[in-house]
């Protein structure tokens, strides 16, 4: 939950410093530029007043003063030149075009049109600023048409330098609010770190209660927690004592009758017999933790290595061989008595029913346990029998009997599956498999 919740918050982190950042550089670069071309027809405006100020028509010739113009209609290379044109042909242009591969439209403006633009022109750039107006002649006018060009490069030249200028600031302030990110981001999520550690403490077993300090925002899913940890606890100990009760209330009359004469008798044996089974089943399975919301992890390679132990002083005179394959971090996510009882009832059953080998196979992530033994093996007839309530010991060849119930129903308690099958060496193969939850 915690590792769900600082992932989410990362990536919106994320999301806003890839969105917003470039966002803000690319609006701040269009709002610039704007401005430059705004500007840039405003100076052409000035010049083209100017122009107008100084133009003289005479026998349908068109002369113009350059002492009010700027210097830099007369300087080649200047980037900014002028034209005057009419329908047919250029009237009149500044010394400074000579050097400009720019040649103005002759189509005609409607008369005080103006129009500002950008053209492209020999794979050149250029801002062109353009008025049409009518000279009186007395007895006729002429249609004019005044053009102001700047090359784009005077233009682009200030942008550069700006689009420089912010990409360095832009860096800094993006590894300035990285850092911050990061720091915020460790900040408000170490007590979901802190909780997660000690909720990964409580499952493995190494502490029954929520002890951290947390922020407010956190301290009432602690205390739910720990309320919820103390409710399990108190309820699985009374469950169990009740239980205690229940045996011991039931054993001492069962045990009164074991001992009366009635007993003798071959039909009451059987049903004191089945009756004592059945108390014992049933307690143990009533017992077992099952599906628990808080699983321990019990280290299995210690479990095995007292049980096969045992096993092989129980049937030394059987000269039984158990083989066990178990990595050294494999773990079961429940109760040890659970896996103990298991464990306990395939390896006997194996033990029991083998010549003399039995070989145990663990595989963790998930855990698949698989018991194996080169016994006479079971009919595939009689192997869903085995997990049936109520069959007698004998019913089946040596080492496999009612004790299976108790297997399969611990088992199933903890989403698991256990399947029968015929084992490579010879016998009954038992594999069980639990989910890696």
């Amino acid at each position: 939950m915690s590792l769900s919740l600082k992932l989410r918050q990362g990536l919106i982190s994320l999301l806003l410093f890839a969105f917003l950042l470039p966002g803000s550089f690319i609006a701040i670069e269009r709002a610039f530029y704007m401005q430059l071309v705004s500007n840039t027809e405003q100076k052409l405006e000035v010049h083209l007043y100017a122009i107008l100020s100084e133009i003289s028509v005479s026998a349908d010739k068109v002369q113009l003063s350059n002492v009010a113009l700027a210097p830099d209609f007369s300087r080649p290379n200047s980037g900014l030149s002028a034209f005057i044109t009419d329908e047919q042909s250029i009237l009149w242009q500044s010394d400074s075009s000579i050097t400009q591969d720019f040649v103005p439209e002759l189509s005609q403006l409607l008369p005080g049109k103006s129009d500002f633009r950008d053209e492209i022109q020999q794979q050149e750039k250029y801002w062109v600023l353009s008025i049409a107006l009518l000279f009186d002649q007395g007895d006729h006018t002429i249609p004019l048409t005044v053009h102001v060009v700047q090359a784009d490069r005077l233009l682009n030249t200030p942008h550069q330098s700006f689009l420089r200028t912010l990409i360095r600031w832009y860096l800094g302030i993006a590894l300035v609010l990285l850092l911050v990110m990061l720091l915020a981001y460790r900040w408000t999520t170490r007590p979901l770190s802190v909780l997660d550690n000690e909720i990964r403490r409580v499952e493995s077993g190494k502490q029954e209660q929520l002890t951290g300090s947390y922020p407010a925002e956190l301290m009432a899913l602690k205390e739910d927690l720990n309320l919820l940890l103390a409710s399990q606890n108190r309820q699985k100990q009374r469950y169990r004592h009740h239980l205690s009760d229940l045996a011991h209330a039931l054993k001492t009359p069962l045990a009164v009758l074991n001992t009366s004469a009635l007993s003798e008798q071959p039909e009451l044996r059987e049903q004191l017999d089945r009756i004592s089974a059945m108390i014992d089943h049933q307690l143990k399975r009533a017992s077992s933790s099952g599906q628990d919301v808080w699983k321990k992890q019990i280290p299995l390679p210690p479990l095995l290595d007292k049980m096969v132990n045992a096993l092989r002083k129980i049937y030394v005179h059987k000269g039984c061989q158990i083989e066990v394959n178990c990595p050294e971090d494999a773990t079961f996510k429940g109760d040890q008595t659970d896996m103990m009882e298991i464990l306990g009832n395939l390896l006997d059953n194996a033990c029991k029913a083998c010549k003399n080998q039995v070989r145990l196979t663990i595989q963790s992530s998930p855990l698949l346990i698989q018991v194996e033994d080169d016994g006479p093996g079971i009919p595939v007839e009689k192997r869903r029998q085995l997990f049936e309530r109520g069959i007698r010991l004998d019913t089946y060849h040596e080492g496999h009997g009612v004790g299976l119930s108790i297997v399969s129903e611990l088992v199933s308690s903890y989403n698991g599956q256990l399947d029968v099958d015929h084992s490579e060496l010879g016998g009954a193969s038992f594999t069980l498999r639990f989910p890696d939850v």
